[in-house]
């Protein structure tokens, strides 16, 4: 509400109608940075004023380790405390493998994605989808972003609502005080924390939060009974025989663990705030973050499966309250440590929802492409965002009791859509082309035919050049028969004209966007350049000499004027453009990563993110819907 009211102007009824349908007009959402003019002297003895950013619009950037604390904020939430209840479902082994399986697959897409997009030159999930699927890839990815942050948000001002009032003494029941320790609590920690600018200010308060994580899960390690369940059921192999795997409820299990380490929502943020991201600093900060969540969840979810078995319930911490004594003040302990992370993750998925708000509603190709820090420059931007966001998700955890199973479907959508199914996607549409020559290598031509039979005028001419054997013709044939039925067989089994649609229509999309992009302004992407080998490759008799970026580029011969078709004003143009191309890359940081091609395996990985993201989505659903 308070955006629509922000982006109408005062006018007339037909000015009305028209902002309506156009993005807003008013000037709180027009492109502005803050400048400074600067006095300039100029060859000729004369000076002039030009228009240059200010200090305080360049974005705060983390170390690796601060971009790692930030991820594994983003990863570890409220969802840590149902690992238990994820392995109970789908039996003790089965679910250490998904485990092990969903961290490795989210350290990968994070990977993906960011390499894909410095691949295309884009900085934002956004505009890389928009790269490869237009304006509807871009307000896809935008849309599902904004829910699985939103939801987020929403999910640990419950938490807060629910704990806190408990663990200082309210009796339940009494809501009004719940409700006023709610307000108070946040609007002291969460706000201020949440009107920060760059994802980077972060870094301090989410080590604390890690911090808080690894001391919550020490507790339920150390206070778990298991070894009292391990004497009562024969030890741990008579437990692990027994519970290898739950046929019937694995896939509420899946549905679970599948997002337990979702946080692509807030990748390309973290990845942004990266100073220097490099591939090796962003693996870096991806391997350590996904480590440390794999110790932690795995630690978790094994202690407090092993202490309750079958009587493990979504969240085991409610189970250390019916053993009493010391074991209660230990699960209140970790109830009061997870309560106090709760106040610093809120704000990593408010920057998410800020963030795409940005590229919703304001105008400017800064804004457009993600640069949140030269939109929210601004404090009045800044602080009315932030309150729009918060408020919009606490009035709902105030005032309604529960809203889990909406949050948890759309959670599980836009979980999928982001996680697994939109990497996956996403790679055979940007390399599509590479992707539809190495299917034509193995299948020929992209509707199953497989052209190993040789055109009719070439089967002539052979039998006039050669003589075959009955026994060898019939031989060859029907090797080629065999070739032909497999070939067709493993196209359709394997799906290949869904992938091959995929990467066609990305080509041709892809081709489309640089085209454009190629219309702009040189910018500094804030993921960084890639190197691309075939750029390198050049002539060996043309001269070389060292280029701005620190490659060496080729000596062409330069053309004297009045040579081109546009004459002067043509070859002023050259220079200028040219002038500018090297003013951006004296600017922008030379190179460190090598654009390397896609191989067979890279694109089984990606298909596999695919299709494991539509199993967890159908799991996740099913779970949903089938709960009582």
């Amino acid at each position: 509400i308070i955006l629509i009211i922000l982006s109408v102007q005062p006018t007339n009824t037909s000015t009305m109608a028209k902002t309506s349908i156009k993005p807003p007009a008013s000037p709180f959402f027009a492109p502005s940075t803050p400048r400074k003019l600067v006095k300039v002297s100029t060859p000729g003895g004369t000076s002039r004023l030009i228009k240059k950013e200010s200090s305080k619009t360049k974005e705060n950037k983390s170390t690796v380790a601060g971009a790692t604390s930030n991820l594994v904020n983003a990863i570890i939430g409220a969802g840590i405390v149902g690992i238990p209840y994820a392995i109970k479902e789908c039996g003790l082994v089965a679910g250490i493998i998904l485990v092990v399986l969903c961290a490795i697959l989210t350290e990968k897409s994070l990977r993906v994605l960011v390499d894909t997009a410095k691949h295309v030159d884009v900085p934002s999930y956004e505009t890389l989808f928009e790269s490869t699927f237009g304006s509807a890839g871009f307000y896809f990815i935008s849309v599902n972003m904004l829910i699985m942050a939103y939801g987020g948000c929403l999910s640990y001002l419950t938490i807060i609502k629910d704990t806190l009032p408990i663990l200082l003494g309210v009796e339940r029941g009494d809501v009004g005080m719940e409700r006023a320790i709610l307000v108070v609590s946040t609007m002291a920690i969460i706000l201020p924390i949440s009107m920060q600018r760059d994802m980077a200010d972060l870094a301090k308060t989410s080590k604390i939060s890690v911090i808080f994580q690894c001391f919550m899960v020490l507790v339920v390690v150390i206070f778990s009974p298991v070894s009292e369940t391990l004497e009562e059921n024969g030890g741990l192999l008579a437990i692990a025989s027994e519970s290898v795997i739950e046929t019937s409820t694995i896939f509420i299990g899946l549905g679970v663990l599948s997002f337990a380490f979702v946080c692509q929502h807030s990748a390309f943020i973290v990845a942004g705030s990266l100073e220097k991201p490099t591939k090796e600093r962003w693996g870096m900060a991806t391997s350590r973050a996904l480590s440390l969540c794999l110790v932690l969840e795995a630690a978790c979810g094994i202690a407090g499966y092993l202490a309750f078995l079958e009587k493990t319930q979504g969240d085991v911490l409610n189970n250390f309250l019916v053993l009493g004594g010391s074991i209660t003040k230990a699960a209140n302990l970790a109830r009061g440590l997870l309560c106090t992370t709760m106040f610093f993750v809120y704000p990593v998925d408010s920057f998410v929802c800020r963030h795409v708000l940005v590229v919703l509603f304001f105008r400017g190709r800064r804004a457009h492409e993600g640069d949140d820090a030269s939109v929210l420059n601004r404090r009045d931007r800044r602080i009315a965002m932030t309150l729009i966001i918060y408020f919009s998700s606490l009035i709902p955890a105030l005032f309604v009791e529960s809203v889990g199973s909406v949050l948890a479907l759309t959670g599980t959508i836009a979980g999928s859509s982001l996680s697994y199914i939109g990497p996956g996607m996403i790679y055979l549409a940007v390399y599509g082309d590479e992707f539809l020559k190495k299917v034509e290598e193995v299948w020929g031509k992209f509707d199953g035919s497989t052209d190993t039979a040789p055109a009719e005028t070439d089967v002539e001419s052979s039998r006039l050049l050669t003589t075959r054997q009955p026994n060898e013709t019939t031989t060859t044939e029907s090797t080629a028969t065999e070739q032909s039925f497999f070939k067709s067989v493993s196209w359709y089994l394997l799906l290949m004209p869904i992938w091959c649609e995929v990467a066609k229509m990305g080509k041709t999309k892809l081709k489309e966007f640089k085209e454009k992009e190629a219309l702009k302004s040189p910018h500094i992407n804030r993921l960084g350049k890639v190197a691309r080998p075939s750029l390198q490759m050049v002539p060996a008799n043309i001269p070389r000499v060292g280029s701005a970026d620190g490659g060496q580029m080729p000596k062409f011969p330069t053309p004297k004027y009045g040579a081109t078709a546009g004459g002067n004003k043509a070859i002023g143009a050259a220079i200028l453009a040219q002038q500018r191309s090297a003013s951006v890359r004296a600017a922008s940081p030379a190179p460190a990563d090598l654009d390397e091609p896609p191989t067979w395996y890279d694109f089984c990985v990606a298909i596999f993110f695919v299709v494991f993201g539509t199993i967890a989505m159908c799991a996740g659903m099913f779970s949903i819907l089938t709960a009582k």
